[in-house]
């Protein structure tokens, strides 16, 4: 492939524009941002909720299986999705209390882990653990100051898109 008459690539060059508009307006609209991100992830929940239900009749339907906790967890999906799009104050509130845990369970699992670099040196064993203490002590600060963590949620969303914005103006060219 020649590479010296590659043409313009007007469309990655948009996408790349819009991209970067939406950091913008997720950085100057941040409760509006988090509030289309809780009912993004209702949505995402509803969906998933039918689809256990679908999954659930066609274990019954050919396995001759009948699942209760299947339809049951199907039923709780879907009543979690309808909270977080109908109560957008609520919904808004849980996201950022499940990022902080997130974040909680991931620097646990991280100092539970670390036992295994201890092989590759002790240098590596205690920058790994010194890094998850500090992932620990940021967890119970979001955990703890719900504004930090949906400002946290807000920066990483407009970084995503600023990120992506700048590649895809870069790959157009």
């Amino acid at each position: 492939m020649d590479y010296s008459k590659r043409h313009f690539d007007w469309f990655g060059f948009i996408i790349g524009l819009i991209s970067l508009y939406a950091g913008y307006l997720v950085l100057w609209y941040p409760l509006n941002s988090l509030s289309t991100i809780a009912m993004i992830f209702g949505i995402y929940v509803i969906l998933r909720g039918q689809y256990q239900l679908w999954f659930g009749s066609q274990m019954t339907k050919f396995l001759g299986v009948r699942s209760g906790w299947t339809v049951f967890s199907a039923i709780v999906d879907i009543l979690i999705g309808v909270l977080f799009i109908v109560r957008s104050d609520v919904s808004v509130m849980i996201l950022i209390y499940m990022f902080a845990i997130w974040f909680l369970i991931d620097a646990i699992f991280q100092l539970t882990t670390s036992r295994f670099y201890h092989f590759f040196g002790k240098k590596y064993y205690l920058a790994i653990v010194i890094l998850a203490i500090l992932n620990l002590i940021f967890a119970f600060v979001l955990l703890f100051n719900p504004i930090l963590a949906g400002g946290v949620i807000v920066f990483f969303l407009a970084f995503f898109f600023f990120t992506t914005g700048i590649v895809g103006i870069i790959e157009a060219f």
